[in-house]
């Protein structure tokens, strides 16, 4: 069951670069950049489960921890009214929510 963890977010992790290499080739750069941020928020909590050597548990406890920031940038963004980075601090949230769904799964199976 862990070793899909690892597997999923390595499957994550090269569907955004795919997706930002085809966006790119298109002259999309910010819809590009977006994708880059996904990957990089998959490669976060892939590097999260390695050092903790697979303890899924740990991993959702981080997946509670590690996204406070990028919401309190997110509020910060909004108050401020700064769209662009109130847009990519959701695209982070986001992306953990799909991780957060993910392990979620993975406990029920």
């Amino acid at each position: 069951m862990q070793g899909e963890f690892l597997t999923w977010c390595e499957q994550r992790i090269n569907e955004c670069l795919e997706q930002q290499r085809i966006l790119s080739a298109d002259e999309r750069g910010d819809e590009a950049r977006f994708m880059q941020i996904r990957a990089n928020v998959y490669g976060i909590f892939l590097s999260v489960y390695k050092a903790l050597k697979g303890d899924l548990t740990q991993v959702r406890q981080r997946l509670d921890s590690i996204p406070r920031a990028w919401e309190e940038s997110l509020r910060l963004a909004e108050a401020h009214g700064d769209a662009e980075k109130a847009h990519i601090e959701r695209i982070k949230l986001e992306t953990v929510q799909a991780i957060r769904h993910y392990a979620a799964n993975l406990e029920e199976n």
